[in-house]
This record gives C-alpha cells, structure tokens and sequence, in this order.
C-alpha cells in the first residue's frame, strides 16, 4: 500500500484525475460509435478496413524478419500511402453515414404546418382511415411522414400530388394497377407532397430475420437517414408496421397506429404552438 501511495505522490493526483478522465471520455466516444454502428453496413465495413491494414501490417513484418526485401519495400509503401488516402476512402465509403450525421446536426428546420389541433389529429385520423382500408384489403402501402428533417431530394424521385391528406386519395394512390402506386407517398406540412417516390434500402443485417420485403427496407432506410416516420402495409399479409430511426414495428392495430403517431408527429405541432403563443 505504502509502494502504491508514493507511486500517487510520485505522479501527482490532479495528474491521474486528468488521465482517467480522458481515458474515461475516449472510451464513451468509442462506445457510442460502435454502438451507432452496431449490426449495420458501417461495421461491415469498418471490419473489412481493419483486416486489411492488419493483414498488411502482419506481411510487412513477417518479410521484413524474414529478409524477403521486394515483398517488404512493397507493403511498406502500401501501408504508407494507404495512411496517406485513408481519410478520403473513409469519407467516400461513409458518404451515407457521415450525411445523415450532419443532417442530424443541422435539422433545426421546422416544416411542420398545421394551423390546429384539430388538422393535427384530422390529418393522422385519415392516415389510420386508409392504412386499415388497405390492410383489410391486403394493399401494399408505403406511407412516409415528413418531420423536421427535410425529404427534398426524396420528393424529387417522385411525381408531385399536393393534395389533402384524406383516406380515399391514399388509397386511390395506392391501389394495384394505378400509375403512382409503386413506391412511397410523402407527407409534407400537412399535404400529400408526392407519390411514387423512390427511397433508400436500409441496409441492417438484423431485418434478414424477418419476413419482410422492399417496403419494409425503405421505411427502415428512410429512417435510418432522416427522422421521419414510415408506415407500411403488406400486400401478402396486411400487417401494418411502424418504422422510427430504423427500426421496424410489427404487427399494429389501427388504434396502437394511431396512439403511437399522435405521440410521434406532435411535438413539432406543439413546437410550432408554443412560438406562436410566444
């Protein structure tokens, strides 16, 4: 104990104060990078970059030992000029990634605009309206719900509508056969922006589990890159799912539907209230 003591004094206390709690944030950042990245593309390829640089690592010290001179002179150069680039491959492999970063750090923009409580409500009563129409019927329906991220580049994909938001034109869109409807319909300030829009697959090893088909990945993709809401109906089953930053709910009632989007789209509305009482 007297050994350890000195050893303390020797060092000083601010100093290990300082030392553990750099040690301590360094291992958050860690923790809540690998966790952002956890069973997603990004740690399958952040797992491929690692390999390579320890296999290359390993040949250029096993030919160095061994005096295999051309093997070692090349992997020494290829790791070099590997460090060199690093930083422009990671940003070309992250592109997705590194982008819904820094939409995240910048989606202050509000894009709600409902006037009232009573648009609020009318507008995902005639959601839930729809969703159970086409569930019943077995018609496949892939409903997005613009919050505070915008859709811009998503809405671009797609055929522009600029309707109100009521259950037989959702379901009209979305009837087998019709020209829009293929794809997904966004829901921007309260309107039917656009229809037949193409969004991005989510690309998470954990949704090969379920039984689950294209729309699904574009709700959990959509998600995964904005904070938007998706809704799905199956056209094998009916099932309506709900999906929020990527992930999948299954297996909802038209009411747990609309319990969980009340919930889900109205802190903007009431955001959107508060400034105007302000």
């Amino acid at each position: 104990m007297k050994i350890f003591l000195d050893i303390i004094n020797s060092i000083g206390t601010k100093t290990i104060i300082l030392s553990v709690i750099d040690i301590l944030i360094v291992s958050l950042i860690f923790y809540f990078a690998l966790k952002a990245i956890y069973n997603t593309r990004t740690l399958q390829l952040a797992e491929g970059i690692a390999l390579y640089f320890i296999g290359v690592f390993i040949i250029s010290y096993l030919s160095d030992k061994l005096g295999l001179t051309t093997l070692h002179f090349l992997t020494s150069n290829l790791i070099n000029y590997s460090f060199t680039f690093l930083p422009f491959l990671l940003v070309v492999v992250f592109q997705p990634e590194l982008r819904k970063w820094f939409t995240g750090l910048g989606k202050g923009i509000k894009l709600q605009e409902l006037e009232t409580e009573e648009d609020y409500r009318s507008i995902i009563e005639e959601i839930v309206k729809s969703v159970n129409t086409m569930s019943l019927n077995k018609i496949g329906a892939l409903i997005v719900i613009e919050r505070e991220v915008p859709l811009s580049e998503y809405l671009e994909t797609g055929v522009e509508v600029g309707a109100k938001v009521k259950a037989e034109t959702l379901t009209t869109i979305f009837f087998p056969n019709s020209p829009l409807h293929d794809g997904a319909v966004i829901i921007r300030k309260g309107e039917i922006a656009a229809a037949r829009c193409v969004l991005p697959l989510s690309m998470d090893n954990e949704l090969d589990k379920e039984d689950i088909g294209t729309r699904h990945r574009a709700a959990c993709g959509i998600t995964e890159e904005s904070d938007a809401v998706g809704i799905v109906v199956s056209e094998e089953t009916g099932i309506i799912s709900l999906a929020v930053r990527g992930k999948l709910t299954r297996y909802l009632s038209p009411l747990e539907l609309r319990g969980m989007l009340l919930v889900m789209v109205r802190p903007a509305f009431e955001k959107k209230e508060t400034v105007k009482k302000g």
